[in-house]
């Protein structure tokens, strides 16, 4: 996720005997990716605008941008004057319309797999394992506690599995940065004991703080961001595809075996 997005809410309409737009309002309003790029870049220099689209609400183009390699989603009102921080909320569905754009966005990206350096990793499975998965987590997120579970599992079923755990602790968590630094410096000597570690993070156990000489964990950091991997907990599957947030074994098992298909 950008350190800054913008999202807007309707900056004016067409009052009754005005004349506006009748229904496609793409037959008034007209923007191109320059004229995006240029409003944008007055407010974030170096923001890529990748597509363009109408927003979910009336009024609003949909920007999908991208900057420093990680992805955003940002609103235009059609006069071309604002972007205004906020989310866009369906209040009959209370579903978050631009967290859903922002998940399509992010899963629509592809990983360059040889930029993921294995040796800052905490693996899972057998090392020698022919199937592959790749897991940016979070020791003190939720969810991740929960895909890990599912993973623990699932490594039990396959013997030729193997999963390499990017630690990727977020600002929202003021514990996960030192916790993935001494499970990283575990992981160093003692493989098993890491993973323990993060198993014992999860069930909400004490952990030692270590330190190894290295910011284990702050590199793991910038190669989550160099990326464009904002969310924790994220697959990466063996052709690149990403899939966000926790999911069941069965779903994982699907997912690996679809990508190893087209891999």
């Amino acid at each position: 996720m950008l350190g800054c997005l913008f999202f807007a809410t309707a900056a004016f309409g067409f009052g009754t005997g005005a004349e506006g737009c009748g229904g496609d309002c793409t037959g008034c309003h007209k923007i191109t990716k320059e004229d995006a790029a240029a409003i944008i870049s007055k407010l974030e220099p170096g923001m890529v605008v990748e597509d363009i689209s109408l927003a979910p609400v009336g009024g609003l183009y949909q920007l999908t941008v991208k900057k420093n390699g990680q992805a955003g989603v940002a609103y235009l009102d059609f006069a071309k004057k604002h972007l205004v921080a906020g989310r866009i909320i369906d209040i009959a569905s209370r579903s978050d319309l631009t967290q859903s754009t922002m998940r399509k966005v992010e899963e629509s990206m592809v990983v360059d797999l040889t930029k993921i350096p294995l040796d800052n990793t905490v693996v899972m499975g057998n090392r020698k394992g022919k199937k592959t998965l790749w897991l940016f987590t979070d020791p003190e997120c939720p969810y991740c506690g929960k895909i890990h579970q599912e993973l623990s599992q699932l490594v039990k079923e396959d013997p030729q599995l193997k999963v390499y755990i990017v630690l990727n602790p977020l600002p929202i968590h003021p514990d996960a940065k030192w916790k993935s630094e001494s499970i990283l410096c575990k992981a160093r000597d003692n493989m098993a004991g890491a993973l323990k570690m993060l198993e014992d993070s999860y069930n909400k156990k004490a952990l030692s703080k270590l330190a190894c000489g290295k910011d284990y964990a702050g590199e793991s950091v910038k190669l989550a961001g160099s990326l464009g991997l904002g969310t924790t907990p994220t697959l990466v599957l063996p052709n690149g595809h990403i899939s966000i947030g926790a999911k069941k074994k069965d779903d994982i098992k699907a997912l690996l075996e679809q990508a190893l298909k087209v891999n």
